[in-house]
C-alpha cells in the first residue's frame, strides 16, 4: 500500500530542481574529509556528505528518498526499485536515486543492473564513495580483485585516513593470498 501512495505522489507534481551532487557544500566537505585524522570527526563529515547527497528539492522524489529506510526494513526491494525508477524518471540527474537503486539491485543479486546504476551514479558524482564501495563489492564477487583494489585506491584518494578502507584493502589482500 505504501508503494502505491509513493507512486501516486510522484505523479501529482512533476517539477525539476537541483540535484544533490551539485551542492556547493560538497567541495569543502570533501576537502575536510581528505585532511581529517580523527575518526569521530571523519564520521561527522561523512554524515554531512550523505546529507547533501540525499537533498532534493523535488517534493515527489523527496517522498521516495525519505522512505528508503522503510524499504530496507521491510525487505521490499522490488517496490523500492519501482519507486526509485520513477524518481529517476522525474530527476534523471539525481545521483543518489541511482545509488540507492543500485543498492537494492545488489541486495537482490542483480549485479548487472546494480553496475549500470553505479556507473550512472559515478558519472554524476565521481566522488561517490558509497557507489565506489558497491562497485568494489561486485568486482570481488566476480573475483576481479585487481579491479576491486583499484576502486579501493580511488576511495583512499577521497578519504586517505579512513581505517575502514584500509581494512577492506587488507581483507582483499588476504582473500587473494588464500586463493593463490
Amino acid at each position: 500500500m505504501k508503494i502505491i501512495l509513493i507512486i501516486f505522489a510522484l505523479f501529482l507534481n512533476i517539477s525539476y530542481s537541483y540535484a544533490d551532487q551539485n551542492s556547493p557544500k560538497l567541495d569543502e566537505l570533501f576537502s575536510q574529509l581528505s585532511e581529517v585524522k580523527d575518526s569521530k570527526e571523519q564520521s561527522l563529515i561523512i554524515s554531512k556528505i550523505w546529507g547533501e547527497w540525499m537533498k532534493i528539492e523535488n517534493p515527489d522524489v523527496k517522498i521516495v528518498m525519505d522512505n528508503i529506510s522503510d524499504f530496507f526494513e521491510s525487505k521490499n526491494y522490488q517496490s523500492a526499485i519501482s519507486a526509485l525508477t520513477l524518481a529517476i524518471e522525474l530527476e534523471p540527474n539525481y545521483a543518489e536515486a541511482y545509488n540507492k537503486r543500485a543498492t537494492f539491485y545488489f541486495m537482490m543479486g542483480d549485479y548487472e543492473n546494480s553496475m549500470r546504476d553505479i556507473e550512472a551514479t559515478l558519472y554524476l558524482e565521481p566522488r561517490h564513495f558509497g557507489a565506489l564501495d558497491g562497485l568494489s563489492r561486485i568486482l570481488i564477487s566476480y573475483k576481479n580483485y585487481d579491479g576491486a583494489l583499484k576502486v579501493y585506491q580511488e576511495m583512499k584518494k577521497l578519504m586517505p585516513n579512513d581505517l575502514s578502507v584500509d581494512m577492506k584493502i587488507e581483507n582483499l589482500h588476504q582473500m587473494v593470498s588464500k586463493e593463490t
